[in-house]
């Protein structure tokens, strides 16, 4: 069976053929059959370079040891208890350890579902109802919180949202502290979420705007909210706020805090704050911040986010992962000056995305606005034809994992520069 014959049965049972839109790209989508390390092999056998690595979960690559193995154990004792089973308080405890701001953690099954409760407990403590979010940040499709997130700002992000569910939403320059500044002491505001690194653009928020942004928070009684569903335990054992050097109040997490395999989220934070998450310290429904979900915490999710955990903490992944960010963040910077190019290179870490501009206006908004998608396009597919496979078309931005070597950051560096010198004239 041929992708393209796969997506011929798909496109008559799914709209638009895909399970997610950044999954579509022309002449029809990938389909992958296999995957190990850093390779990714498709249906008619093709394999590729994989930086896509599961939307950035897999730091660890694809099919690590350690989770396969805890996984394939956990299979033989039941992975769908129901019940309260030992790997979340293992895991519970080990996210602990590890991210200082976070004294108390409650897991679910998603970054979504985690900024949800992350909002609502900031809401029941702060007793405030205005949340402040960033232009261009994304923390899923909860609907107080995803608006702004693409180009133009001020267009509705989907179809049959609610305006009203929008009426306390407040939108943030992005490493504009004055600005920020200025908006949050006028609001009464709940919290305000950021990402450390912008996902989409790999943008990272600048240490001197974080830090600003703690001070005039904690000045004005609002609560900071770090979502490091991406972030978290990608770039550090701490995710990026250790990188950058702040403590947020509520900390939300996705992706690799289960290993990256599987569908896990969770948010953790102050102890005072997740608290209110105790029906048996409030009673009262009223005073009590609901949480559930079917599958939140289930031992095979907690078990492998567990064994992952022994690796993050090591420290061994961030350096070679790090390194290799590092490596091809240079190579593409020089090859856009060698080429006198207005493209514009950012990332923190593991993360990397090269933007194709139209003007050298290099600025968070601008990148948004002055983005060549054509072009952008044409990378993506260009790569796919020399085998490397990043994520996604129109945005191309790439995830390095624990498998990928100095080669195959030497081979993207070649293939970039060969895509540049053509497209560049």
């Amino acid at each position: 069976m041929s992708s393209r014959e796969l997506y011929e049965r798909a496109s008559k049972v799914i709209p638009a053929g895909v399970t997610r839109p950044f999954r579509y790209f022309e002449p029809h989508p990938f389909y992958a059959k296999k995957v190990y390390g850093s390779r990714i092999v498709d249906v008619e056998g093709r394999e590729y370079v994989d930086y896509w690595m599961g939307h950035g979960a897999l730091v660890l690559g694809h099919m690590p040891a350690c989770v396969v193995n805890a996984v394939k154990e956990q299979l033989n004792l039941g992975f769908h208890f129901g019940v309260c089973n030992e790997w979340e308080v293992k895991l519970a405890e080990e996210v602990c350890k590890l991210v200082p701001s976070v004294e108390m953690i409650r897991f679910n099954n998603s970054g979504t579902e985690a900024n949800m409760h992350a909002l609502r407990l900031a809401r029941a403590y702060t007793k405030r109802m205005k949340v402040g979010k960033f232009a261009g940040h994304f923390h899923g499709v909860l609907e107080p919180l995803y608006t702004a997130v693409s180009w133009p700002w001020d267009e509705p992000e989907s179809a049959g949202m609610d305006p009203q569910c929008l009426k306390n939403t407040v939108i943030l320059p992005f490493n504009n502290l004055e600005e920020c500044t200025k908006i949050i002491e006028k609001e009464e505001l709940a919290c305000v979420f950021f990402e450390p690194v912008q996902g989409g653009t790999a943008f990272p928020a600048e240490r001197d705007f974080v830090r600003g942004l703690r001070e005039v928070c904690d000045k004005t009684g609002t609560l900071l909210i770090a979502d490091e569903v991406i972030t978290g335990f990608r770039l550090a054992p701490g995710g990026g706020q250790e990188v950058l050097g702040v403590k947020p109040d509520l900390t939300t997490f996705g992706k690799a805090i289960g290993g990256g395999e599987l569908p896990v989220g969770a948010v953790g934070g102050r102890r005072d704050i997740m608290e209110l998450m105790d029906h048996l310290k409030h009673p009262k429904k009223s005073e009590n911040v609901s949480q559930g979900g079917t599958y939140s915490g289930n031992p095979l999710v907690m078990r492998a986010g567990y064994e992952a955990m022994q690796e993050y903490k090591k420290g061994e992944v961030y350096s070679h992962i790090n390194r290799l960010g590092e490596k091809l963040r240079r190579g593409l910077e020089e090859i856009a000056i060698k080429y006198n190019a207005p493209d514009y290179v950012t990332g923190l870490g593991s993360m990397v995305k090269i933007h194709f501009l139209k003007s050298k206006s290099r600025d968070f908004k601008s990148t948004f606005i002055n983005s060549d998608k054509e072009l952008e396009k044409k990378y993506f597919h260009f790569l796919i034809s020399k085998g490397i496979l990043a994520m996604v078309l129109g945005k191309v931005h790439f995830f390095i994992s624990l498998p990928h070597s100095e080669e195959d950051i030497e081979r993207l560096i070649s293939l970039t520069e060969e895509f540049i010198r053509l497209n560049r004239k």
